[in-house]
């Protein structure tokens, strides 16, 4: 199983890519939206974890594009978010189709991982 990290914190793509790492993922990290919409296309991930504050292009440009795209309108993606967002921001990503989860970069990684679990079905 693959997971894509679309995020442009270091320190967070190397916590999450260790974790699920450990449990037998495929882990491949972009460090910008760009950079993730071209790896999303190319290595087919079966989960994406998206940023919403970037540099280039922010997380709901990157989440709409994944949904417009036929290659990767499929594949499920969690906004992991460092920010504190109003629950009208949690909405907005929400209406996205292949937007599964809106969590906290505090959120507990045992949390994330069942989460991811259960969208995959595994």
């Amino acid at each position: 199983m693959k997971i894509l990290i679309i995020d442009d914190n270091m320190e967070f793509r190397i916590m999450i890519s260790d974790y699920f790492s450990e449990l037998g993922f495929e882990v491949l990290e972009a460090e910008d939206g760009k950079t993730g919409l071209e790896m999303a296309k190319k290595v087919e991930p079966d989960i994406i974890f998206l940023d919403v504050m970037m540099p280039d292009i922010g997380g709901i440009e990157v989440l709409r594009e994944l949904g417009a795209d036929d290659d990767t309108r499929k594949v499920p993606v969690f906004i992991i978010t460092g920010s504190y967002f109003e629950s009208k921001m949690n909405q907005l990503f929400m209406q996205e189709s292949n937007c599964k989860e809106f969590l906290s970069k505090t959120a507990e990684l045992a949390v994330i991982q069942k989460k991811v679990e259960a969208v995959l079905g595994k």
